[in-house]
């Protein structure tokens, strides 16, 4: 596969790969990165022309992994970041690109950013990189909406004196906010320390989101039973908001993938979990130099390769 194509991604086979079960090269129970290492000869004859690496992190596996205790290490029970260098450069010696998995919308309760808020309370500073908002009712017994999570039950966990925090997946995932500046350029750290080890492109989880409405008072979902985002215009509270094309479009998460253009690797991919328009990217359509792949999962499965102002037209069958 010639990554230096703009197209390459249309017609490219991407395996997705989970570490943790894929192959164990040391027996000890856990699929690991040499694992991976080890299967690079079969997955070339297999005619495959990049790699999706499910989340590798450290993490207490509340979520198979989809937890990230720490984005920007390699869980020991599975190697170490040399191995992952080892992975990238070995892979790409047989032509296969390697794709990461990012997990933006929430981070593991073990992440140190996810501790000191709750050491320094729901009102401090370390707080405002999640969702923490007061309950409802006398004593704020009852959660401050009727949101609930994709896992079941509500969305929001107490965490004592009438407080609540926010998690859309399991109570061990807590919601980013990414209103914050601080999330923003911390995920821009991440995406350049995976892009400056050599990765080719990005699967994003929770693509569709990131963009939340958190103005007060915080408003109740129509059906809060469906997932999926319940209104077209971008006016749900949770899903597919306006925003979260903002959120691609903006140089935080441009600049690192521009630097891989520079270095002639033109690739990037987000997966867009049932995105109401299907793409997000604003370069594919080739304004402002480089343009990158992204693709996107369309609400009634198909998939669009266009950014958000080449497919306003587009109407899903």
């Amino acid at each position: 596969m010639t990554f230096t194509n703009n197209d390459w991604w249309r017609d490219a086979v991407i395996y997705q790969i989970y570490p943790r079960s894929f192959s164990d090269a040391n027996g000890d129970g856990n699929g690991d990165l040499q694992g991976v290492i080890d299967r690079l000869d079969y997955l070339q004859a297999l005619g495959v022309d990049a790699l999706w690496l499910s989340p590798f992190y450290p993490s207490p596996l509340a979520d198979g992994g989809y937890d990230v205790a720490d984005y920007c290490d390699v869980d020991p029970r599975l190697g170490t970041l040399d191995q992952f260098d080892e992975l990238v450069a070995k892979a790409h010696e047989r032509g296969i690109g390697i794709i990461v998995d990012i997990v933006p919308n929430h981070t593991s309760d073990q992440h140190r950013w996810f501790q000191e808020a709750l050491a320094q309370g729901p009102e401090s500073e370390a707080a405002q990189r999640y969702v923490f908002r007061q309950g409802k009712g006398e004593h704020g017994e009852l959660p401050p909406t009727n949101w609930l999570s994709n896992f079941g039950g509500s969305a929001w966990e107490s965490c004592g004196d009438g407080w609540y925090y926010l998690h859309l997946f399991a109570k061990e995932q807590p919601d980013l906010n990414w209103d914050n500046p601080e999330v923003r350029h911390e995920f821009l750290r991440v995406l350049t320390f995976w892009c400056d080890r050599g990765v080719d492109g990005f699967r994003i989880d929770v693509s569709h989101g990131l963009a939340k409405d958190l103005r007060e008072p915080l408003r109740d979902r129509i059906d809060p039973t469906l997932m999926s985002p319940q209104a077209t215009d971008g006016s749900d509270p949770l899903w597919d908001r306006d925003a979260v094309h903002d959120i691609y479009r903006e140089k935080l998460w441009h600049t690192p993938l521009v630097r891989l253009a520079q270095r002639g690797n033109v690739r990037a991919c987000v997966h867009g979990n049932g995105v109401r328009e299907a793409a997000f990217y604003n370069r594919c359509c080739g304004r402002n130099g480089a343009r990158r792949a992204l693709l996107g999962s369309g609400g009634e499965g198909k998939t669009a390769r266009m950014c958000r102002a080449c497919v306003r037209s587009v109407k899903f069958a």
